[in-house]
């Protein structure tokens, strides 16, 4: 199964937890894809939320962490928004962001 990774840093200009893809671009030729956030030395721990429960298996992270995974079943164009919640190493400042997830292009969902 292919795996997609994305990094989770702290942009200091809008004090939220982003990733360094935003959309995730998930081709339909893959398939069922993971996805693997994982937080670089800028965020102390994140959690991802709201995701489709019906296209992603793992559709939120258990608990605050420095990597979240999450199946895509990838079954069709559609574009999923989810939250990242986060924390900044060192001051522990707080902030979400919205990005999204395109699986081969569509409608928002």
């Amino acid at each position: 199964m292919p795996q997609i990774d994305v990094t989770v840093s702290w942009d200091a200009q809008s004090s939220k937890p982003k990733p360094n893809m935003d959309p995730i671009m998930v081709p339909l030729a893959n398939g069922a894809t993971v996805i693997q956030w994982t937080a670089d030395n800028t965020v102390a721990s994140f959690q991802i939320t709201g995701l489709d429960s019906a296209v992603f298996t793992a559709p939120q992270s258990s608990n605050g962490g420095k990597v979240s995974t999450s199946t895509d079943r990838n079954q069709g164009p559609a574009t999923y928004t989810y939250t990242i919640s986060g924390t900044q190493a060192g001051t522990g400042k707080m902030g979400s962001h919205d990005p999204r997830i395109e699986n081969g292009g569509g409608p928002l969902r």
